[in-house]
């Protein structure tokens, strides 16, 4: 099988640490790729044309992160998905705040890259409320996650990463501290190690 990636991408990134924390590196085989670049073979994976999409060796690719990690999941025995019950629920729960955080920080982003004179500030203030809210709430929930080793706190670990990657100047660790040693341990894995963004990215 076949990961396409972004070295930058948090989502991938998630895939990617999943994979590492599974020991699956000779089942899935990690290739980076620049999605904008629109290359054939991200393209014939995924007609959205991002990233990360899972190429299998038989049946369709997967595209979606969280649809990726069920797969990777099922992988080995190790679970970090609870088969059933309020525990599964809360580790997806978790994951889909982690990853609507992410999406927040990229429209923000988004509209910042705009020249000065096309900015929208609705849409920039929008963003930057959301923001607040969902890391208020990741700091009030935090007991649910904060010594856990699964997807959801994995995913949460990943999207505070992209904090700190797209916008450093929200002073997350200040505002929230709380969540600085949860952050930090999962900084030390060596599957956050490895799958970091390049410097200066």
């Amino acid at each position: 099988m076949k990961l396409y990636v972004s070295p930058t991408s948090p989502y991938a990134r998630k895939c990617r640490a999943l994979i590492i924390e599974k020991s699956l590196e000779s089942k899935i085989q990690v290739v980076e790729c620049a999605p904008l670049d629109d290359a054939a073979d991200l393209l014939a994976a995924n007609p959205l044309g991002k990233v990360p999409v899972l190429e299998r060796d038989r049946g369709p690719a997967l595209m979606d992160s969280p649809l990726i990690c069920e797969l990777i999941d099922t992988l080995s025995d190790e679970n970090w998905i609870p088969a059933r019950g309020e525990s599964r629920f809360s580790v997806l729960r978790q994951q889909a705040l982690a990853d609507g955080l992410i999406d927040l920080i990229m429209g923000r982003r988004i509209e910042m890259n705009r020249e000065p004179q096309v900015r929208w500030p609705f849409w920039a203030e929008r963003w930057e409320r959301a923001i607040a809210r969902t890391m208020a709430a990741l700091e009030a929930e935090r007991a649910q996650f904060e010594r856990s080793v699964d997807l959801g706190a994995l995913a949460v670990a990943a999207a505070l990463g992209y904090m700190d990657l797209r916008y450093g100047e929200y002073g997350w660790r200040e505002r929230h501290p709380e969540l600085v040693a949860f952050a930090a341990r999962w900084d030390a894995r060596d599957s956050f190690i490895q799958t970091a963004p390049p410097a200066g990215a």
